[in-house]
Parts: structure tokens; sequence; C-alpha cells
């Protein structure tokens, strides 16, 4: 939780983050997370409209999932914009002016991490098959790897961290 923490704090701020699957509301209210783009465990329905609402509750949820702008000097909506998610099902945003960000937690073996990422990899797959021929123009995995004991494993964590804008 202290990644998401960052990611609200961060360039891209609370609005651009829509969490899924990452713990109860309890626990984020009580780490002081922002609750109000929390997708209720459902991928929300705007990020692939094309979808139906089972193959929706259907799909592996990734923990959070961060929307930005395909470009920095963008004038077009941001998800800052308290109208996003409103135009967003209205279908008048252009999905291939945005990336999509899945944030996948997975703790693993200590001295094994691989077999946990090749799971999270396959795991989203399909979302990601989806998202790209939603026409978004890039959808990337960004998978955070804790061993049991607490290992952080620097190959994978480092890259991650450095792809989510997160300075560390």
């Amino acid at each position: 939780m202290l990644i998401v923490q960052a990611l609200q704090k961060g360039p891209h701020g609370a609005n651009q983050i829509a969490y899924n699957d990452i713990g109860s509301a309890d626990k984020l209210s009580e780490q002081g997370l922002d609750l109000r783009s929390t997708a209720n465990k459902t991928l929300p329905s705007w990020l692939l409209p094309k979808l139906t609402a089972h193959a929706l509750k259907a799909s592996s949820r990734p923990d959070a999932i961060l929307i930005l702008p395909s470009t920095v000097c963008s004038s077009r909506v941001t998800t800052h914009d308290p109208n996003f998610q409103q135009l967003a099902k209205d279908k008048k945003l252009n999905p291939n002016q945005w990336e999509v960000r899945l944030i996948e937690f997975k703790l693993c073996e200590d001295t094994r991490p691989d077999p946990q990422l090749q799971k999270a990899k396959a795991q989203y797959s399909m979302l990601m098959a989806n998202l790209n021929r939603q026409g978004y123009r890039e959808a990337k995995l960004h998978v955070i790897l804790v061993g049991a004991m607490g290992t952080i494993y620097k190959d994978y964590t480092d890259k991650s961290l450095a792809d989510l804008y997160l300075d560390y």
C-alpha cells in the first residue's frame, strides 16, 4: 500500500488510480488512501466499454490501475477532470490517447521470484489483450515482487518503480 500512497502523492495524483483488488475498504482507509476511485473489486466499465458486464466481472483484477495521458504536454481532458469517468462512459475519450498501467503485488519465495512473475504475466495476459484491442496507446503490467521473508528483488522492483515514475 505504500507504493499506492506514493503514486497518489506523485505527479499523477489520486484521480488517476483505480483500485480493484488491493484490500478491504477498511484497510485502505486505515492507510489513509483516497477511496473515491475504488472500483469495488470489479474492473471499471469505462476502462473496457466493449466488454460485457459479465466479462468485466470475470476478468482478473490487478491491485491498482494507473491511467495516464499518453503525452505530458496534452491539452485534452485528464483524469483530474471531475467529468473523466462520465466522458469515458459516453465513449468521448479516445483510448489511443491514454496509457494503462496495471499494478500487481505478489508474494513469492525468497529464493525463487520467477515463478510468481510468470504467474502474474499469465494471469493478466487476457486483460492485457483486451486493453490492446480496446486501442489504448500502451498497456503495461508492473509486477512488484516481495519475498515471504521481506526480500526485495532489485532487478525486478527497480524497473517497475521507475516505470511508475516513482523516485525512490
